[in-house]
């Protein structure tokens, strides 16, 4: 079978999708993979043929967060970042992509069953990082190496710092008004985080 097929895209698709709905119906540690193969409407063997184990499934499921951030910005990676409008432009999609997605219901209520579950499952935690955290870092990280070797930004920040500096603001407004606020979630608008971005560049540049 051709996994890069677009018929193969659209099963995982449909796979994630499945295993989605069973992580929020049982829990990550109550998700069997007979559960996600109901779920998903396919056989538990063309399950295994995409994903060897309910790990990868997590991770298939988590990383579509950051998978949104390169769909909408396909050219993210190489977008030049020359001037400070430049860098206003990428940092305002990356934090708007992060925002809007991790706040989304189905994310939020999957991140609470991930804090439920992280002390009693083993390797969770780390699942959740790397997947998640760890790569919305890694793409901020790289917009802002480019902006530094083109003199937009201060020559002599640490740029982990830096990087950690920009993720921090999105993620209050993850944790304090989505994660926080289970009853009365308070997604921000594109303008909202705009601002965040222009009082982050009066920081950095």
């Amino acid at each position: 079978m051709e996994l890069d097929s677009r018929r193969a895209q659209a099963k995982r698709a449909q796979i994630r999708n499945g295993a989605l709905t069973a992580f929020l119906e049982s829990g990550v540690a109550g998700t069997s993979m007979d559960h996600v193969a109901a779920c998903a409407g396919v056989s538990k063997q063309t399950l295994y043929v995409y994903f060897r184990s309910k790990e990868d499934l997590l991770v298939d499921v988590l990383g579509g967060i950051v998978t949104s951030l390169d769909e909408r910005a396909p050219l993210l990676a190489d977008r030049p970042v020359t001037s400070r409008e430049d860098l206003r432009d990428v940092l305002s999609e990356v934090g708007w992509v992060m925002v809007s997605h991790l706040m989304s219901d189905d994310y939020l209520a999957l991140f609470r069953i991930f804090i439920a579950e992280m002390a009693t499952t083993p390797g969770l935690l780390t699942i959740w990082r790397e997947t998640v955290p760890a790569r919305f870092l890694a793409r901020v990280e790289a917009v802002l190496d480019r902006a530094r070797a083109a003199g937009v930004i201060k020559s002599d920040l640490d740029l982990d710092l830096a990087t950690r500096l920009f993720i921090g603001p999105m993620m209050t407004f993850v944790f304090l008004d989505g994660l926080a606020r289970p009853d009365s979630v308070l997604v921000p608008n594109r303008k909202r985080v705009d601002e965040v971005v222009d009082l982050y560049l009066h920081a950095v540049t």
